[in-house]
């Protein structure tokens, strides 16, 4: 497989300020583990079990909005400015409806977890953030309809410095929630949620400050109205969206749940998988921001019915795809201990921690591949292959073989590999769902005959 400069140079060019954007949101995720770690190893327990709800949740959610991006970007490549900006309104239709669901079940989190056996003092932090994320569910949802808006356009920059400034906001607003300043009191855990609710409203107002603001967006202001719901575009990214925030959630899913599977274990080896989750979150948003390259530019080269170019490009994303999974790979081996000194101090947390990072240097390669193959479906909105794949591979396969390698058979009294088992158990996961969808991607741009 050669790779086309010219695709290649396309693609980066556009991913970067993607990349930027996305290490930038993440990176708040980060911050709240390591002010958690910081602060005690109760808070930080109590914020990897909250994330393990809240990420999931939020990035299914904001999967069904992703619609928006690749019905956006054919909107572009056939010049339809009137239907991109019905899109819009009913992106926001559908965030109202969306951040009610995700609030009922972040409020109710009180009677829900009263089913896990946790320790107290860990329940009460997880309650606590989840309640404090609820009120940031609608402004972070509002940010997502507008960002993906811009995303469709090309318009990647906007979100790379809206997230920048949430990034830098959020650091000084969770120093002052999580340690106290003034009449503010420490919230240590919970005061983590907090910030980050804050930080999504200035995002939230900073994405439409540029909508109303830009010179690209004259025309659509010119007929600014509110729309009433069109049931037939809000099924139409519903039918593209559902699939792909099944998808997000299989596989983000897979690695949140585990935090619940494993309490038994231990703080630390809860802690560990937080430290292990939040930096593979962090590196993966490299790969995922060129799968999102990829999916604008194949939905427009799609709407421009350019079939040449959109192979090219695909090939050329997925060259790109192995060459920064080896890198990361190599990256994390290196750097594994010095990462995980930056998120904690106790030699037992970074001892398991270290390992983890080390099993997940194995499967960079696939994981690149199989978000790139979904990027590129996605831009053509074959989004229930995707879905059905990663759900085979993770759910069906990966899951119950970690839990075999952690815990044995039935008749085993102890655990086997213990946390290394889920680890091992995400290797073979990602590697069949980077077949499976390569497999797909084969079909469905490389087969000659029509495709479903």
């Amino acid at each position: 497989m050669i790779l086309n400069k010219a695709q290649a140079k396309t693609l980066l060019l556009m991913a970067l300020p993607l990349v930027v954007g996305q290490l930038a949101q993440t990176g708040m995720g980060v911050v709240d583990t390591m002010m958690a770690g910081g602060y005690s190893k109760v808070d930080l327990a109590g914020v990897a079990l909250a994330t393990a709800v809240w990420l999931p949740v939020f990035l299914f959610v904001s999967g069904v909005l992703l619609a928006l991006t690749p019905y956006i970007a054919q909107t572009q490549g056939s010049g339809d400015k009137e239907r991109a900006r019905i899109g819009l309104m009913q992106g926001l239709w559908l965030t109202l409806g969306l951040s009610l669901f995700v609030g009922v079940i972040l409020l109710s989190s009180s009677i829900w977890l009263s089913g896990f056996d946790l320790e107290a003092d860990v329940s009460v932090i997880t309650r606590g953030y989840l309640e404090a994320m609820a009120w940031g569910i609608l402004p972070a949802l509002a940010f997502q309809v507008v960002r993906f808006f811009h995303e469709g356009h090309g318009l990647t920059r906007v979100m790379m410095k809206m997230s920048i400034m949430a990034f830098i906001i959020n650091i000084p607003l969770n120093l002052v929630f999580v340690y106290g300043l003034g009449p503010i009191p420490a919230m240590g855990g919970v005061g983590c949620g907090v910030a980050t609710s804050i930080a999504y409203v200035f995002m939230a107002l900073g994405g439409w400050w540029f909508y109303f603001y830009h010179a690209n967006y004259r025309e659509y202001r010119q007929y600014w109205q509110w729309l009433k719901p069109d049931f037939a575009v809000l099924w139409t990214l519903l039918r593209v969206g559902v699939p792909i925030a099944a998808a997000i959630l299989f596989e983000v899913g897979l690695f949140t749940f585990i935090a619940f599977l494993v309490t038994p274990l231990g703080t630390d080896v809860l802690a560990a998988h937080q430290i292990a989750i939040s930096y593979t979150s962090l590196i993966f948003m490299l790969p995922l921001s060129l799968a999102m390259a990829l999916t604008v530019r194949v939905g427009y080269l799609q709407g421009a019915n350019a079939k040449n170019q959109l192979r090219e490009t695909i090939k050329t994303a997925l060259v790109l795809a192995v060459v920064l999974g080896v890198v990361i790979a190599l990256m994390t081996l290196v750097f594994a201990s010095s990462v995980v000194n930056l998120y904690t101090h106790d030699t037992g947390v970074a001892h398991i921690a270290v390992g983890l990072l080390f099993l997940a240097a194995l499967y960079q390669v696939s994981d690149a591949i199989q978000v790139i193959s979904a990027g590129a479906l996605r831009g053509v909105g074959d989004t229930s292959s995707v879905m059905g794949i990663t759900f085979i591979a993770y759910w069906l396969i990966a899951l119950p073989v970690g839990y075999f390698l952690c815990y044995g058979d039935s008749g085993s009294t102890g655990v086997w590999f213990g946390i290394s088992g889920f680890w091992l158990s995400f290797v073979l996961g990602l590697s069949i769902a980077a077949v499976g969808l390569l497999w797909r991607i084969r079909y469905r741009f490389f087969n000659d005959s029509p495709s479903t």
